[in-house]
């Protein structure tokens, strides 16, 4: 039996959904024009055209007149959920964690809640007993560079680090928990099966001016880690006194800080 052939905008095709489902593009950002990519793949721009025209039909990207093609935003639902507790469930031993990547970069398109040319960008793997459980990619402002080194970051808290050497502490933020396939890259971060399902928790922290610190996304392979969330019933907002539902709401989102600290 002859063996299918896959055509060249296929191939095209597939790397480019490869960077969107690692995040290495993300909604708002600007699409590498034709030109590029034709240089990149070696191809012709009917090649890329055929590439892009299947993104945009999926809902991937969009034409934006006079910047070109942008990544879209994702058609997904969204629920509120008022929650007691986002904790990570791993088996006993050392958290550790190794910096992959680490350095000043032009800053992301998608980025508009961290200001300047250049961001940090720092890629970590995180390991419970010796398994790989995470990647997290994180930007943050460029003069934390000035403070935190590569080094500083092995096995370490990043928040703690902001914290103690910027005086930066983490007071809120907001954050999505979706569910996306491994990728091949991602795969072989996490020592995972490319398809295999993983959590994506990805949100931003601010300090308590209301300041953001950082963006994330981090990917936990999702046959090891679990997240809880308790829902307050509708009813409960409407028990007691205003003052006992303030200081339940502020109990929480301490208790969800916390937590969200030992994930980072």
């Amino acid at each position: 039996m002859t063996e299918r052939r896959v055509p060249l905008h296929e191939t095209v095709e597939r790397a480019l959904r490869e960077r969107l489902d690692s995040r290495d593009l993300r909604p708002g950002d600007l699409f590498p024009s034709e030109a590029a990519l034709q240089q990149e793949f070696a191809v012709s721009r009917s090649v890329v055209r055929q590439a892009l025209a299947s993104l945009e039909a999926d809902g991937l990207v969009t034409k934006v007149q006079g910047k070109g093609s942008v990544v879209a935003e994702h058609r997904e639902v969204r629920r509120d959920v008022l929650r007691s507790g986002l904790t990570l469930q791993a088996g006993d031993g050392a958290v550790t964690t190794r910096v992959t990547s680490y350095g000043l970069v032009p800053r992301p398109d998608h980025l508009v809640s961290i200001t300047g040319a250049q961001v940090l960008e720092l890629g970590r793997v995180r390991a419970v007993g010796g398994v790989v459980l995470s990647y997290i990619r994180t930007w943050l402002p460029a003069d934390v560079a000035d403070a935190i080194s590569a080094d500083d970051l092995v096995d370490a808290s990043l928040h703690r680090l902001l914290a103690e050497r910027l005086g930066r502490e983490v007071a809120g933020g907001h954050n999505q928990v979706r569910a996306v396939p491994a990728t091949e890259s991602l795969a072989e971060r996490l020592h995972a099966t490319p398809g295999a399902p993983l959590l994506l928790l990805e949100g931003r922290s601010v300090d308590r001016s209301g300041v953001v610190l950082e963006e994330f996304s981090t990917w936990h392979r999702g046959d090891l880690a679990a997240f809880d969330v308790e829902a307050v019933p509708p009813s409960a907002g409407r028990e007691g006194a205003d003052g006992e539902r303030i200081e339940r709401l502020t109990r929480t989102a301490r208790e969800l800080l916390a937590e969200l600290e030992t994930l980072r």
